[in-house]
């Protein structure tokens, strides 16, 4: 079993900077061509001139299923097959704040970025990923579909539905040869928490992991290519814990 990536073709939503800006460089280096797709065009295009020939970039919301749709049909156009599909495009949507007051608007637009977008590329990637013998989905999920916080409970919501989407998913298109696994990460240290919270903040929440560091998006980029390869050739319907353990217990 292999973890090179060499002559496949992936789609990853939410591309632009931080989990999924180290996976597209990640899975490049391991020999794969990727369409890119995010809403800041700016920095996609940033990005998919650094990755080269190997990438080509798209401006899609895949909060709309035509947004999804546009990639796939992008990496048939430019690469001619698709072999693996990253949903990793997430968002905390403003008026997500609490169960009593959080409003239809934001869980509407939290469930349609986090759960349909999932969806409508299942819907999408599936009949190309069949047509080039296979393939594998791979949904990025969170701590906070196991873990309730202060605030944010459509987006803990939406993970939880995301995870359990995946589940059907690898369970009814198993047979068939596509795989779907999920990756639940901890606090990972994107350019979007450097900017939410101060080095202090930064420090202590990865000071709090049993590995004692904040996850990096390598960490997560270097999960999602394992589970793109033939090294994960057996593993389906999954749920990938990348949160560095989990936090130590108060005594230690």
């Amino acid at each position: 079993m292999t973890n090179s990536l060499d002559g496949k073709v992936a789609v990853i939503t939410g591309a632009a900077r931080g989990i999924g800006a180290a996976t597209a460089r990640t899975l490049v280096r391991k020999g794969a061509r990727v369409v890119l797709g995010d809403v800041r065009e700016d920095v996609l295009q940033e990005l998919v001139r650094e990755l080269g020939d190997a990438a080509a970039g798209v401006h899609a919301d895949v909060s709309r299923e035509e947004g999804i749709e546009a990639l796939v049909q992008s990496a048939m156009t430019r690469f001619g097959r698709l072999d693996i599909l990253d949903n990793n495009a997430a968002a905390v949507i403003p008026g997500d704040t609490d169960a009593a007051t959080s409003t239809d608007e934001a869980w509407q637009r939290t469930f349609d970025l986090n759960v349909m977008a999932a969806v409508w590329g299942a819907r999408h990637a599936v009949p190309a990923m069949l047509a080039g013998g296979g393939g594998s989905i791979i949904n990025i999920s969170s701590g906070a579909s196991q873990t309730a916080a202060a605030d944010r409970p459509a987006y803990g919501a939406c993970k939880s539905a995301l995870e359990t989407f995946s589940m059907y998913a690898g369970t009814q298109l198993g047979p068939r040869g596509i795989r779907s696994n999920v990756i639940r990460c901890g606090f990972v240290l994107t350019e979007a928490t450097r900017e939410m919270f101060d080095e202090d903040q930064l420090n202590a929440f990865g000071g709090r992991t049993t590995l004692g560091r904040a996850c990096l998006p390598e960490d997560v980029a270097e999960a999602v290519a394992f589970l793109a390869s033939p090294a994960s050739g057996y593993v389906n319907a999954a749920v990938i814990d990348v949160d560095g353990g989990g936090f130590k217990p108060p005594a230690w």
